[in-house]
């Protein structure tokens, strides 16, 4: 935003409140304000509730998705280096994290564990480590655990869900990384690049193809032209989204917990100030072109591929 504010002729000020998705959605929904929104256009790592989703819609109002950057939920730990086993890496399918995270599985000498990873020497107790408040990666790992494995992950999903006593709570991304940094044979899940930049262990996940990856060795883009290909995301962006995610799809490089940051913003612009819409579609295109997109990139986010980029021009 400032960077707009400073390349325009005439004076403008721009702000966003960094809320988190639920009140994003929430302010966008504007349900205290008669249905009408409180801000210009909301964002969040989420889509709509079908629930915030009807309430717009029957405000009269159209409202579209705009996906404007890829992220992912990667899993780490602070298993030491030297009772890694012989590949160097913990390997770890989609059920025995749910087993780990839900406290069936409690020590990393468990033998589905060394099962998966020969030469593993590590006996200690596994320190669960999760988010204390609601949080999108909270809400995205624990759908992706229910969906693939949920005979195992009986937890529930959501931003906040009732985690096992014998867990650990960590206040957003940076609380977790530290935990994870300063309590050995700690395991949690971590938005990607917070966790690498952290310099902390990942652990390599099982994808759909049956590939043991780490979100550096994943293709996010990849996901994206697939979820596009495939209807995944809905051809129409004023359409219900709350159904929508990108976990466990096909391919080699696929990352198995790989996460959509939107914009929420009403179809309908004609009720705004002009000059007010014309800054939001203007700081909406910036975003979604090749500046804006390698400022994702700085930010630890993933580039779109050229496929949801399309659909985006198409949206607006």
């Amino acid at each position: 935003m400032d960077i707009i504010e400073e390349r325009t002729k005439a004076l403008i000020h721009m702000t966003y409140r960094a809320v988190g998705s639920s009140t994003g959605q929430k302010e966008f929904l504007g349900a205290s304000n008669g249905n009408n929104a409180l801000n210009h256009f909301g964002s969040g790592d989420i889509p709509m509730t079908n629930g915030r989703y009807t309430a717009v819609t029957s405000a009269g109002r159209t409202m579209v998705h705009v996906p404007f950057a890829l992220g992912a939920i990667g899993v780490f730990h602070s298993v030491p280096a030297a009772e890694l086993p012989t590949s160097g890496s913990i390997h770890v399918t989609g059920c025995v994290l749910a087993k780990i995270m839900s406290a069936q599985i409690t020590t990393w000498d468990h033998a589905e564990i060394l099962a998966l990873n020969p030469g593993m020497t590590a006996t200690g107790t596994i320190k669960v480590v999760h988010r204390v408040k609601g949080s999108s990666s909270t809400a995205g790992f624990t759908a992706y655990l229910l969906q693939k494995c949920p005979a195992s992950w009986t937890l529930g999903t959501g931003s906040t869900i009732t985690w096992p006593a014998s867990t650990f709570e960590a206040q957003g991304s940076g609380g977790m990384s530290s935990f994870i940094a300063s309590n050995a044979y700690a395991i949690g899940y971590i938005d990607a690049g917070h966790g690498h930049a952290a310099n902390l262990g990942e652990i390599a996940l099982e994808n759909k193809d049956g590939v043991y990856l780490t979100t550096t060795q994943a293709d996010l883009g990849a996901v994206g032209e697939y979820a596009v290909a495939n209807n995944v995301i809905p051809a129409d962006p004023t359409s219900d989204f709350s159904g929508v995610n990108l976990y466990d799809l096909p391919g080699p490089a696929a990352w198995p917990i790989t996460m959509i940051t939107y914009f929420y913003i009403n179809k309908d612009l004609t009720a705004m100030n002009p000059t007010t819409a014309a800054v939001l579609l203007a700081f909406v295109r910036f975003i979604l072109g090749a500046e804006g997109q390698a400022m994702a990139v700085d930010n630890l986010f993933s580039p779109l591929p050229d496929a949801i980029i399309a659909y985006n021009n198409n949206t607006l």
